[in-house]
């Protein structure tokens, strides 16, 4: 079955002249193959030649073996990663893309959103990848995902994370809750829900949050687990068995629930476009405004969603190791050359002090909490 062309636009590399293509999406046995038209050939072109596009009429077949779970009708598999500054997000979306690229021998596009790029701030990193030489164009935050990572449920809501969710969605999310209250959370029209105690299994392991969601990431797109391990060993090697540990813990913490359209909830559209973008309403100076990127948490409130390290003063030996590992100033109290406690709204939980924190007489000082 050959599905409707879509015409689009582009400029010719060569003549500079505005060029028509074509793009034919066949569903054949292997999954979706390309077909391109130029509708504005000119004596110039050359088939074969062209850098873009490939000779008039010719079939791209998918670049393997593999095939992605989702496709748009351009064969391009969206992926929108949520979380907050210091959870790691944009971390593992990187280290998923060149995986994907180099290793699986996919095509893609990645884009990060980091707000007023502060630790705590909302952080949206989209991942586009396509199993066929289809070129991707676009750019820029993916507004309609095949699948989603939630690092907090409790963004869902504020930051309106489920509007433009495709049908039959897959959605990760980190929480302990039960699976008809994340649900409804969501309000997921169908699609597959896979809930892991992202958060415990970090802790366990000693590892980072986005450990264990890029396991689950890895398996729900079809990636194998050591096509992760190798590449995860070279990024962290110091930390490589506590993330390879939090990495397979996720396999087996998981649950999966597969939900059917049953008209409790509708597909939500995207967020529309609010004003058009231009030198006429570019911010001044390049200015950020704090408050509309500190969604969540609200100004005031603790900037982490996840609770800090417990301290306990009388084991404490003022040895200075955390100080030295904390990446947030603030975050760890001290007076008088003693430390007297963690405050939370500056520490994001991400318990490097808890790794470092020697054991005594009378036990850690830091823990996990």
């Amino acid at each position: 079955m050959i599905s409707a062309p879509g015409r689009t636009w582009h400029v010719c590399p060569f003549t500079g002249l505005p060029v028509e293509i074509t793009e034919v999406r066949v569903n054949g046995p292997r999954g979706v193959s390309v077909q391109y038209r130029c509708l504005t050939r000119i004596d110039a072109c050359q088939p074969g030649v062209c850098p873009l596009f490939p000779e008039e009429g010719q079939i791209v077949p998918k670049s393997g073996p593999y095939e992605l779970p989702y496709r748009s009708d351009r064969g391009i598999c969206s992926i929108l990663m949520s979380g907050l500054g210091g959870d790691g997000a944009n971390t593992a979306a990187k280290l998923l893309f060149d995986v994907a690229v180099n290793q699986i021998g996919l095509d893609g596009g990645l884009d990060a959103k980091y707000g007023s790029e502060k630790t705590g701030t909302p952080t949206d990193v989209s991942i586009r990848l396509t199993d066929t030489q289809s070129p991707i164009r676009t750019s820029g935050p993916t507004r309609m995902p095949h699948i989603l990572v939630v690092f907090h449920p409790e963004l869902v809501r504020p930051l309106r994370l489920t509007e433009g969710l495709r049908e039959n969605a897959s959605v990760i999310v980190n929480t302990t809750r039960p699976f008809d209250e994340i649900r409804d959370l969501l309000e997921l029209h169908s699609g597959t829900l896979h809930l892991l105690d992202a958060a415990g299994i970090a802790r366990a392991t000693r590892s980072r949050l986005n450990m264990p969601l890029l396991a689950q990431l890895c398996r729900v797109i079809g990636f194998p687990d050591e096509a992760l391990e190798e590449p995860i060993v070279k990024k962290w090697p110091r930390q490589s068995e506590a993330n390879l540990a939090a990495f397979r813990a996720a396999r087996d913490g998981v649950q999966t629930r597969r939900i059917d359209p049953d008209g409790r909830y509708a597909l939500r559209p995207p967020r529309p476009i609010q004003s058009r973008i231009g030198y006429e309403t570019m911010l001044d100076g390049g200015t950020v405004r704090a408050a509309d990127s500190l969604i969540v948490p609200k100004p005031g409130s603790r900037r982490s969603l996840s609770p800090p390290p417990a301290f306990n003063r009388a084991a404490c030996i003022d040895c200075v190791l955390c100080l030295t590992v904390c990446p947030d100033p603030g975050a760890l109290i001290w007076r008088e050359n003693k430390m007297t406690g963690v405050d939370a709204a500056y520490c994001k939980a991400c318990m490097r002090c808890v790794s470092v924190c020697p054991e005594t007489k009378k036990g850690k000082a830091l823990t996990a909490p």
